[in-house]
């Protein structure tokens, strides 16, 4: 099989139209169909893109004694949940931190708050405190899924 006929195939196997593929790879529609005409062939950076995106090497795209791949999984799924994790991640510890700022900025301008903290040897549970862990645990557990998402 022909570079030409792996890439029309690789293509309509995954259900994408020229557009669609032009669109991931950052090219013309037109682009797309040389290629798979045969008019022209990508270039290395083009069929780096290729085979990432669809999951081949590209030994497999260039050479033509190399038999078809049993599986044609797509990468890029894996690099969107990611990518959605990572923004619920900082989302999560953004609200954390702003929540920690105000509580904080209450503590300080409520003049009743800091008697009560300048008075007491103890830390007391109350509303306050109750709000300000969460807050902390906000920070933490976005920070863990943001990490998670950049592995």
């Amino acid at each position: 099989m022909t570079l030409s006929e792996k890439l029309y195939a690789l293509r309509r196997k995954q259900g994408l139209s020229q557009e669609g593929l032009a669109e991931k790879l950052d090219c013309s529609r037109q682009v797309i169909s040389k290629w798979e005409n045969g008019t022209t062939t990508p270039d290395a950076e083009m069929l780096q893109k290729y085979s990432e995106l669809f999951g081949v090497s590209i030994d497999y795209l260039v050479k033509e004694d190399i038999e078809e791949p049993t599986s044609v999984q797509p990468t890029e799924k894996n690099s969107g949940n990611k990518k959605l994790l990572g923004i619920v991640g900082l989302v999560i510890s953004l609200l954390g931190c702003v929540s920690l700022i105000v509580f904080g900025a209450i503590t300080v301008f409520n003049s009743e708050t800091a008697d009560q903290i300048a008075g007491a040897s103890v830390i007391v549970i109350d509303g306050t405190f109750i709000a300000m862990l969460a807050s902390v645990l906000f920070v933490v557990f976005g920070a863990v899924i943001l990490i998670k998402s950049m592995k």
